[in-house]
């Protein structure tokens, strides 16, 4: 059995290597689908509220694919991997709230504790863009995209004092089969990542593609399926708040958490220039949704603007590759 898969892996490198990143992409996002169980559940238990769940909980749970994944390519010296995962995640969290709405939701923010998320969440969001202008997102730098995430997400969690209803303690017995879930779907998360990457930098090499459109368009998009499983569970259970806490959580927690442990870990090294049409898109795309988001009220149409946008996006990378 055995020299057969490697027999086939030889003769067929780029079905086999794309046949790995699809086993991968699926357990990844399983694993991360039950992490994201164990550690909202916790949460709940301990009485934090929709809106900050969504923002931070769910946010970095549903980011450590893009965690596992960006921390592996900069061990492997690719810093086209590491952007290309974290903006095209950042990127494609727009359409995956198009698709909401063009479901037939429509949405519609109250005040929370993170009321003013969305001007903020600009502003980190392109953080780790500036401080890689120099072509090197340093150690210096993780550090300080670490503050700015602690800095925000201690002043959210102070307004859990006015939103929310925080339990001092919960006990143990409540809470041992989400540590169990979480410790098996962590192991889970890890290994897909590894191979999820590499077999990422193989096609990406066979096929002559930069690594960084594999990271916009393989790992970015694969690894936000996490988010919109979310949004559409909490959608439809009328949990409207943790799609909005979700959405904005998890590009902040790319931008600032996942970017600063990677580059603590080991510095990212990326041409600058690459990033420029991707940088652009990003800006344009968050003004866009965080202006709807902040106006109050989202339905279908604001859904097929995004996807076009997105689209659109797409487009042109492909086409710059060409």
């Amino acid at each position: 059995m055995l020299d057969t898969l490697l027999s086939f892996a030889y003769s067929h490198p780029i079905l086999f290597n794309t046949a790995i990143a699809i086993i991968s992409l699926i357990i990844l996002a399983k694993a991360a689908d039950l992490l994201v169980y164990s550690i909202t559940h916790y949460a709940k238990l301990l009485g934090i509220s929709e809106y900050l769940i969504g923002f931070v909980v769910l946010a970095i749970g549903t980011a450590l694919p893009e965690l596992m994944a960006s921390i592996t390519g900069a061990m492997l010296g690719s810093g086209e991997i590491v952007y290309g995962t974290i903006l095209g995640s950042n990127l494609a969290k727009i359409p995956l709230l198009g698709l909401v709405l063009l479901l037939g939701f429509t949405l519609s923010k109250k005040e929370s504790a993170g009321s003013d998320a969305p001007v903020l969440t600009l502003v980190l969001a392109l953080l780790p863009i500036i401080l890689v202008i120099d072509g090197l997102l340093s150690r210096i730098d993780g550090i300080v995209l670490l503050a700015a995430f602690a800095i925000y997400i201690g002043s959210l969690w102070q307004g859990e004092q006015k939103f929310g209803r925080m339990k001092k303690k919960v006990a143990l017995k409540t809470v041992y089969k989400d540590m169990i879930i979480f410790i098996g779907a962590l192991a889970a998360l890890l290994l897909s990542a590894r191979f999820l990457v590499s077999s990422s930098l193989h096609i990406s090499a066979l096929l002559d593609i930069s690594p960084f459109i594999i990271g916009i368009v393989v790992i970015g998009i694969g690894g936000s399926m996490p988010e919109i499983t979310v949004q559409l569970r909490s959608v439809y259970r009328r949990h409207k708040d943790l799609v909005f806490g979700n959405i904005l959580g998890s590009i902040v927690a790319n931008s600032t958490f996942v970017l600063g442990i990677v580059s603590l870990v080991h510095p990212v090294p990326i041409a600058f220039p690459s990033l420029l049409l991707t940088s652009i898109f990003l800006f344009a795309g968050l003004v866009y949704t965080l202006m709807v988001i902040r106006h109050g009220q989202l339905n279908w149409k604001h859904g097929l603007i995004m996807v076009i946008f997105y689209a659109v996006f797409l487009l042109l990378e492909l086409l710059r590759e060409l």
